[in-house]
């Protein structure tokens, strides 16, 4: 695979002896030593590629813990609504709809919930600016759509159509639907989606590919979310992709097994899925995701006490607790790890109480996952680590986001608002944690903000205090979460995570020194090279941080 690779700098392995370097040497993709730079120099030859990189450091391949890479395809293929008003989001649905004329209907993304207060988003708000075909926008989170008329009417919803289980139609004063679909209702949109092909997914994951490149991320996790039932098509683009080469990240991805399905025929499926992909690298099907309850803005997340604000519930049930364990044991008899959205803190406890019944009735080693964590409750991290649960956190909502003060503030009340997010506890209980940018929920995945929000805790452009300071966490243990977290997740620590003999020559050239830089200026740091199995996969063009030395004809 080429010449032989000495590579000089400063280096953080991961690892925890030895977790700094001065170099290291690679060969046919892999590492083959590290240590100091009289050790690595050892290993020259006539021929080898000497590279030094005099400013910054030099960081393992990063792991993005929970992406849903082919939903991507509605940033490539629909408008992006990431923007701070209504009229600004009736704008961008306007200038997409005049630049794609036509009646096929419009799919996107992005829009934020908190802009239309607890009541939701309506379907007259999208007519003003298109009313002769369907429009259906997923919001930020991927937990409520909004669309217009037309796409109620063609999906056939109105007034006496009735909430699926797990799922919510709002109305208007009419008794009428008003356009916005919560949590399972969502599946009743699918007869007015258009039909996105194998190329269009491809399209997405390509276009995902690049963005995680850029961003230093080598390993990706995705947790397959579809509202039409496509699954197959977004697989036939991930296998002709693997097939062409075109994949540089390794993907791992998880079918989802929503409450509503038909588990039997989900798992003969998954089984399918996976035996598919079993001989290939670049992707495989090793885990299921389960949802088990939705999100605090959407007053759907589930609370052990009840919501400040009306119904002064505590959160729809999207499955009972049995029919969760006789899914979750399913999943370990039939071989597949667990990766749970749990949102609320007795979202957590069911997560729990489901993976402690199942390896009961299937004992095992096991890592099973539970994300986003919101709503922890002190006694969870002890119990995690009693389950060898791995924490999949979202440090890039680790601080007062735009939804706290309409929302989450008046939903949860001060008590539980103000200490949402854990992350050291989690590190202190010795539980595994991964990082997630929840993409395209998080738009970019910027692993330096992510890095920065770990151990700061503070957006650095808005925020005005440290958000739960406790939780905050040091620069080193931040790139093992990025790191090494990421890579036990998905079953590859052998192979990557680190930067130690023997594995996959996979890391991250960044700008500047974090471990060394005022904490409060992490975030400027950039990704300017992205190297996968030893092949320079993604370099920044206009820094030039790189000093090559003995001999220039060497250089690549």
């Amino acid at each position: 695979m080429g010449a032989r690779q000495i590579i000089l700098g400063k280096v953080f392995t991961s690892e925890q002896e030895n977790c700094y370097a001065e170099g290291f040497v690679i060969e046919d993709g892999k590492f083959i030593a590290v240590g100091s730079k009289e050790k690595v120099m050892a290993y020259w030859t006539d021929g080898s590629v000497i590279r030094e990189y005099k400013v910054g450091i030099i960081v393992p391949g990063f792991t993005e813990g929970h992406a849903h890479v082919s939903s991507s395809v509605e940033l490539t293929k629909g408008p992006f609504l990431g923007v701070d008003s209504i009229e600004k989001c009736q704008e961008v649905l306007r200038e997409f709809a005049e630049s794609h004329p036509g009646k096929s209907p419009i799919i996107g993304g992005g829009f934020e919930p908190g802009l239309f207060g607890p009541k939701g988003p309506t379907a007259d708000l999208i007519d003003a600016v298109v009313s002769d075909r369907s429009v259906i926008i997923s919001d930020e989170g991927h937990h409520s759509v909004w669309v217009n008329t037309k796409a109620l009417e063609t999906a056939g919803i109105a007034r006496d159509t009735i909430d699926p289980p797990g799922g919510q139609i709002s109305h208007n004063e009419n008794g009428e639907p008003s356009g916005f679909l919560q949590e399972m209702a969502i599946d009743l949109i699918t007869p007015a989606l258009p039909e996105i092909t194998k190329e269009d997914y491809e399209k997405a994951i390509l276009y995902y590919q690049n963005i995680g490149l850029s961003n230093g991320i080598v390993t990706a996790f995705e947790p397959m979310l579809s509202h039409s039932a496509d699954e197959s098509v977004r697989f036939d683009a991930y296998e002709k992709l693997e097939k062409e080469g075109k994949l540089k990240i390794t993907y791992r991805v998880a079918p989802t097994l929503n409450p509503g399905d038909d588990a039997e025929e989900f798992f003969q499926q998954a089984v399918m899925y996976r035996e598919r992909f079993s001989g290939c690298d670049k992707v495989q099907i090793q885990t299921i995701k389960f949802f088990v309850d939705g999100v605090v803005d959407g007053h759907t997340a589930l609370l052990r006490r009840p919501y400040k604000m009306e119904p002064f519930d505590c959160g729809p049930v999207l499955i009972g607790q049995e029919e969760l364990e006789r899914r979750m044991i399913r999943a370990l008899e039939e071989g597949f790890g667990i990766h749970v959205h749990a949102i609320g803190d007795a979202a957590i406890d069911e997560a729990l109480n489901g993976f402690e019944a199942a390896q009961k009735q299937v004992p095992g080693k096991y890592r099973n996952a539970i994300t986003h964590l919101q709503v922890c409750q002190p006694d969870h991290p002890k119990r995690m680590k009693e389950l060898n649960v791995v924490a999949v956190v979202n440090p890039y909502w680790h601080f007062k986001t735009p939804l706290y003060e309409p929302l989450e503030l008046p939903f949860l009340g001060k008590e539980r608002a103000e200490r949402m997010y854990y992350l050291r506890s989690f590190l202190e209980q010795g539980i595994p944690v991964c990082q997630a940018s929840d993409f395209p929920v998080t738009v970019p995945p910027d692993t330096m903000f992510c890095l920065h929000m770990m151990v700061n805790r503070m957006e650095p452009k808005t925020s005005k205090e440290v958000y739960f300071p406790e939780e905050a966490i040091s620069v080193e243990d931040a790139l093992r979460v990025l790191t090494i977290g990421g890579a036990y997740e998905n079953y590859l620590e052998d192979r990557k995570g680190s930067i130690k003999v023997g594995k996959d020559a996979d890391f991250v050239v960044l700008s500047q020194d974090v471990t060394a830089v005022p904490k409060e200026s992490i975030y400027t740091a950039k990704v300017l090279e992205t190297w996968i199995g030893g092949e320079n996969c993604f370099v920044l063009q206009e820094e030039d941080s790189i000093d090559c030395t003995v001999p220039d004809s060497h250089c690549k």
